[in-house]
């Protein structure tokens, strides 16, 4: 009898083994992918090129970092590229960002979908809460989803999925650090929308190019024919020019760092399609003379400003050429029509491989600031 109880409980062990196992699954692949995510965004940030080494399950390419002959999109110029086999997917890795910090890490998944769903739910079950922040909007080509992560430890960041589709090839997935959205191409901005609750609009981002906006801001700002040669603070503040200005009266200040002697300026800022510019106004008491935009980032270069100004009806005439650089242009250019006075405009451009950052001088009265002994006069020296 006790033989055959040793022998039935020997014979049901292989059940029992089988039985457990049924319970004991593998950890799903998306839990990994979260897992080198989770490990990014609870560390310090921005993180330098050295805290890659620590993320789980990478292989990186040796140190130094890649210098970019182009700098990417995201601004990034350095770029550091690995690998992870997740479940028999080798998922390729880039981070990129500048000499000593990354800002973010791409990831493409060629094999087999993890799925947005499930790498979600594995964000969720990590302790990482997601919340939709940028989606396409309804029957447009847009296929990207942007979430912010929260999270004890969590440092503020924003993650995106591609999803696989029969258009391309694997999905993406792509980790940015801070609470801000990265910035759209120009053609994308159309496609998304940050108004991602059940029943909400879906306004695009914007329907206007950014370039095509700051046109439009540029023509506002004219003075009217009608009017004195220029106009007052008021009068300014209260123009539709998309200027969020950060207080209702100008202060005084030293602007010397500007070559400019107005004792008296103004502050604020210019979002056009996710490209922000610093304004500065400057003037007498009374009376508005210079402003000044300055972008804060970098965009694709090739796009034509001035050509839409021309486009609303006013005329653009190349007045001066600055000093001949390589990696810049600073150009004063004439703008008239009927119906304002005349001004000048300074247009600075800085080229950093495919991308430019722009800023601007509008001079109200149509003067022109002392000639540097460099300046160019139109068709001399390359001056066109």
């Amino acid at each position: 009898m006790k033989i055959r109880r040793g022998v039935c409980a020997m014979l049901s062990l292989p059940a029992a083994i089988g039985v457990l196992s049924a319970y004991v699954r593998p950890q799903a692949p998306e839990h990994d992918l979260v897992g080198i995510v989770k490990a990014w965004v609870t560390m310090p940030q921005p993180g330098d090129w050295q805290s890659l080494d620590r993320l789980p399950g990478i292989r990186w390419a040796s140190m130094p970092p890649s210098s970019l002959k182009n700098c990417l999109p995201d601004g990034g110029c350095f770029a550091r590229q690995g690998v992870a086999t997740i479940a028999g997917r080798n998922v390729a890795i880039v981070a990129s960002g500048a000499r000593t910090m990354v800002f973010n890490l791409y990831f493409r998944n060629g094999g087999a979908p993890f799925g947005e769903a499930a790498v979600l739910g594995a964000l969720n079950a990590a302790a990482l809460t997601t919340t939709l922040t940028r989606c396409p909007v309804r029957g447009r080509a847009g296929s990207t989803n942007w979430y912010r992560l929260g999270g004890a430890k969590v440092a503020p960041s924003v993650f995106s999925v591609q999803p696989a589709s029969a258009r391309r090839t694997g999905e993406g997935f792509v980790i940015s650090n801070g609470a801000e959205l990265p910035q759209l191409q120009p053609a994308q901005l159309a496609m998304y929308s940050e108004q991602c609750e059940v029943g909400a609009t879906q306004q695009p981002v914007a329907t206007t190019l950014p370039h095509e906006a700051l046109a439009q801001t540029f023509v506002t700002l004219l003075a009217p024919s009608a009017g004195g040669t220029t106009y007052d603070w008021k009068t300014l503040i209260a123009l539709p020019t998309g200027i969020t200005w950060t207080a209702s009266a100008p202060a005084r200040g030293d602007l010397s760092y500007r070559d400019d002697r107005n004792p008296y300026n103004s502050q604020g800022t210019l979002k056009l399609g996710g490209r922000e510019f610093s304004v500065l106004a400057s003037g007498s008491q009374t009376q508005v003379q210079t402003i000044y935009l300055d972008e804060m980032g970098l965009h694709p270069k090739g796009e034509h400003m001035l050509g839409v100004v021309y486009q609303k009806g006013v005329a653009v005439q190349l007045s001066r050429c600055g000093p001949l650089y390589t990696e810049s242009t600073n150009n004063w250019y004439a703008l008239t029509s009927a119906s304002t006075r005349p001004a000048m405009i300074r247009q600075s451009i800085r080229y950093d491989g495919n991308q430019v950052q722009d800023t601007y001088a509008l001079r109200l009265d149509g003067s022109l600031p002392a000639r540097d002994p460099r300046d160019r006069n139109p068709g001399v020296n390359g001056c066109r």
